[in-house]
């Protein structure tokens, strides 16, 4: 005999539409078994087995080389590491105390950007998340023990992402998407300098 047979036998049939005490069962029913159950019984995992099985998933990106450094350049939406950042808003650029290590003072050091536009989303359009840190590990061994301890009062950090988002028509892009023909330019001349000047002078 199957052994699963069993299993199916110990299933209770009710009704949807049904939430307390109005279940039916079929006659001679030893054990009443969840759906949850049988699906381990047949697949021979349980419960446990299931929960590490829906891990959420982890995306991991690999660096190479562009085919040319112009590729590069923030009017064609880069996603890039190291370098000077390509910004996507050429005018409105971090400033201040946030471009600089909530520790020892110094300025962050760029690490990588990624070019993340949200779907449906008229306001990001175009969005790029920056991340900067700290070349100190005294400092990222400092940030990592604060949070560790979760001092919510306290918002010093080593490392930092800015995120820049921009709707389809803007003062700085081409509302088409780029061709990649050698034909591409910014709708402002001027942002490219910019950018280099702020990095020139936190970096």
């Amino acid at each position: 005999m199957d052994p699963n047979a069993d299993v199916l036998r110990g299933l209770r049939i009710t009704s949807l539409d049904d939430e307390d005490d109005d279940e039916t069962e079929l006659p001679n029913q030893p054990l009443p078994t969840t759906t949850a159950t049988l699906a381990a019984a047949a697949s021979g995992y349980d419960d446990e087995d299931e929960d590490e099985d829906e891990e959420a998933e982890v995306m991991l990106g690999f660096l190479e080389k562009p085919k040319h450094p112009g590729l590069l350049l923030r009017h064609l939406f880069p996603s890039k590491a190291g370098g000077i950042p390509a910004w996507l808003d050429p005018v409105n650029l971090p400033s201040g105390n946030s471009s600089c290590c909530g520790f020892c003072g110094e300025p962050l050091h760029f690490v990588l950007q990624i070019y993340a536009p949200i779907e449906n989303n008229a306001a990001a359009f175009h969005r790029t998340l920056f991340m900067f840190m700290c070349p100190s590990m005294a400092c990222l061994h400092r940030d990592q023990h604060e949070q560790w301890t979760r001092n919510q009062g306290n918002p010093r950090r080593s490392v930092r992402v800015f995120r820049c988002q921009l709707p389809r028509a803007n003062a700085y892009y081409s509302s088409e998407p780029p061709s990649h023909n050698n034909s591409d330019k910014p709708l402002c001349a001027g942002g490219c300098s910019l950018s280099l000047v702020w990095y020139m002078e936190r970096g």
